[in-house]
């Protein structure tokens, strides 16, 4: 058995994705507050968005269980299109990456109720430092963040992606 079963598993990954949405999607966005164990996260109240954390978070998690791994790692890239000239009359839109965020995740068995409750208290712990060091970084970083030129609802796409690590064993036979 995980420490941090499906649902607690799901549970943190998307509090994660959503607090960095949250501060990185720069439209006009309705917050909304989310209670996960002790802490509360801000995320953004959009159905579209939601949609895609969650397939994301789901598949991720779903992948991770059924490869038997214990350590994945899922991003957000955030973009920019630039337009740029190829020739005299023709034009190209470009996709350019100004940020990224990977967030590694690592699972651990459980051999008792008491491990339980102390990865239980270790994940709380975790998560809120998490949290709490994304919320003081965008803060900090904004330098890098492009002009918004776009009147869209949001200037910057973003992607969600994953991968899992895989662990090959040699195994020699004398």
């Amino acid at each position: 058995m995980r420490s941090i079963h499906s649902y607690y598993l799901s549970l943190n990954v998307l509090a994660i994705l959503h607090t960095i949405l949250f501060y990185r999607i720069f439209g006009n966005i309705k917050p909304r507050e989310v209670d996960l164990l002790d802490i509360t996260y801000s995320a953004i109240d959009d159905p579209e968005v939601e949609k895609v954390v969650d397939e994301k978070v789901e598949q991720f998690v779903r992948n991770l269980e059924n490869h038997g791994n214990q350590k994945g790692q899922i991003s957000v890239t955030f973009h920019e299109k630039r337009t740029t000239r190829n020739a005299w009359f023709s034009r190209s839109e470009e996709d350019i990456c100004w940020e990224q965020w990977a967030v590694t995740i690592t699972t651990v068995i459980c051999h008792s109720e008491r491990d339980k409750l102390r990865i239980r208290k270790d994940m709380d712990r975790q998560l809120s430092t998490c949290l709490f060091n994304i919320i003081r970084y965008v803060n900090d970083k904004k330098d890098h963040i492009p002009p918004i030129t776009s009147l869209d609802a949001n200037p910057f796409p973003y992607q969600v992606n994953y991968s899992l690590y895989i662990y090959f064993y040699n195994l020699y036979i004398y």
